[in-house]
């Protein structure tokens, strides 16, 4: 088996997912497709990034399940226990920290019928966004380290997943300091980025 060219078609294919997912979530972006489709398409902005993110990261998931790997570890009994409600609470994590900001306007609904929505929907601040500012990055990190069984590809997409969580919070936080001003940057100073307790993530 040439596993090499496995890993390569993996991390080229999340590099390529990365820009991708920066590129639409970038307030020029939508500037740009207002332009060329005309205002009325700010409504269906959002729901369109959310489509086209899921659509296009499931080939690259399917690829790190078909495609042959190397398994380099699996965590042993008693610890998978410890690991498998880990991850069941991260997943449950998730969830609480969709249902604590404007669920419809997340997932692109409500911007349908209001297309302002996004931009003047309230800074959240309370439940798990008290804890770190991105709750969703960090309950799919604790997902993503504690899968059961790891191998090369799994762990190529968890390396570049947990990097870009990194690296593209930076852009993001860019365009909440623009919509939330110096009530964002007072939050910035107060709660971490990713990681609980970690200032500098």
């Amino acid at each position: 088996m040439n596993y090499p060219i496995y890993l390569v078609i993996v991390i080229s294919s999340m590099g390529a997912w990365c820009v991708l997912h920066s590129w639409l979530a970038a307030f020029s972006t939508k500037v740009m497709a207002e332009r060329i489709f005309g205002k009325g398409f700010k409504r269906y902005f959002r729901l369109l990034y959310i489509l086209v993110a899921g659509v296009t990261l499931l080939p690259i998931l399917t690829m790190v399940l078909v495609f042959p790997a190397r398994v380099l570890w699996i965590i042993p009994t008693p610890w998978l226990y410890l690991t498998l409600t880990l991850q069941g609470l991260a997943v449950l994590g998730l969830v609480v920290s969709v249902l604590q900001v404007d669920t419809l306007s997340f997932i692109g609904l409500r911007q349908l019928r209001h297309p302002q929505a996004e931009d003047e929907g309230a800074l959240v601040t309370r439940g798990f966004y008290r804890i770190v500012r991105h709750p969703l990055y960090f309950f799919s990190l604790v997902v993503f380290w504690l899968l059961p069984v790891m191998t090369d590809l799994s762990l190529a997409f968890v390396l570049v997943s947990s990097l870009y969580f990194i690296l593209g919070t930076i852009p993001e936080e860019r365009k909440l300091v623009e919509i939330y001003g110096d009530a964002y940057r007072a939050y910035q100073k107060r709660v971490p980025r990713i990681i609980p307790f970690l200032r500098i993530f």
